[in-house]
């Protein structure tokens, strides 16, 4: 039987100068990147959401808000409490009433 030697050499060790240096250099712009696209991101959302919110009420809105105030200015109003609250009321004529829950329910 002949025994086999296996002999296995010892490789040096990498410079551990470098091997630090591009771990560091590695982070460091792994950790820009990062803040580079989350700064892109939320500013591309910014001006997403500022293309889409609008501060004006619509002009359809308006405009029959507009109406029905109208409408109800044709009516008396008188106030009422409430749980301790004065809240405004409308009276409007039985028939204009009955008129209105009927076009409801159409």
């Amino acid at each position: 039987m002949s025994a086999s030697h296996t002999t296995t050499e010892q490789l040096d060790d990498p410079e551990m100068g470098a091997t630090w240096f591009y771990s560091f250099v590695g982070i460091i712009f792994f950790v820009a990147f990062c803040l580079a696209v989350s700064v892109l991101f939320f500013g591309v959302q910014r001006d997403f959401e500022d293309e889409r919110v609008i501060d004006e009420r619509p002009a359809l809105s308006t405009g029959l808000r507009s109406q029905q105030k109208e409408l109800l200015a044709q009516y008396g109003t008188y106030t009422e409490e409430v749980d301790e609250k004065k809240v405004d009321r409308v009276r409007i004529p039985i028939e204009r009433a009955v008129e209105l829950m009927s076009a409801q329910g159409k």
